[in-house]
């Protein structure tokens, strides 16, 4: 984890890099406040439960990316829902992160054209929570 999503002096948590400094702009003048004087690896250690570092950590790999955009795509990529009966627990848990980033990032898989693949009434309901990019 580093500090370029987090600002010290509002105690804040931010999707992505860049809106960090959009906020750095627009709440102290371009002037950014300093990173906290502990290591980065503390840092994470201390403020894994904040929901807005969560929805940025892998829930399978716990791989942290600064982008919640990036967590979103390796999850996809990298820990597909295999949409089966063989792994129910896993499921549950993307499923449970999935609604952690968009209680904490309201928006993310709508600007990311991520969107449920609705099948036919034909299909198991299981099938209904498998997810795709559009195109």
């Amino acid at each position: 984890m580093s500090f370029d999503t987090y600002c010290r002096e509002c105690a804040t948590h931010f999707s992505d890099p860049f809106a960090k400094v959009q906020h750095v702009n627009v709440v102290h003048s371009g002037i950014c406040p300093p990173n906290p004087e502990i290591s980065e690896e503390r840092f994470y250690a201390i403020m894994a439960n904040v929901p807005q570092v969560r929805a940025k950590t892998c829930p399978i790999c716990l791989t942290y990316f600064e982008c919640v955009g990036e967590c979103v795509f390796h999850v996809d990529v990298r820990h597909p829902k295999p949409c089966t009966v063989f792994h129910p627990s896993r499921d549950d848990i993307i499923t449970d992160w999935e609604q952690l980033v968009e209680n904490t990032f309201p928006g993310t898989f709508v600007h990311l054209h991520r969107r449920r693949r609705r099948l036919s009434d034909s299909s198991s309901s299981s099938d209904d929570d498998c997810f795709y990019f559009e195109q």
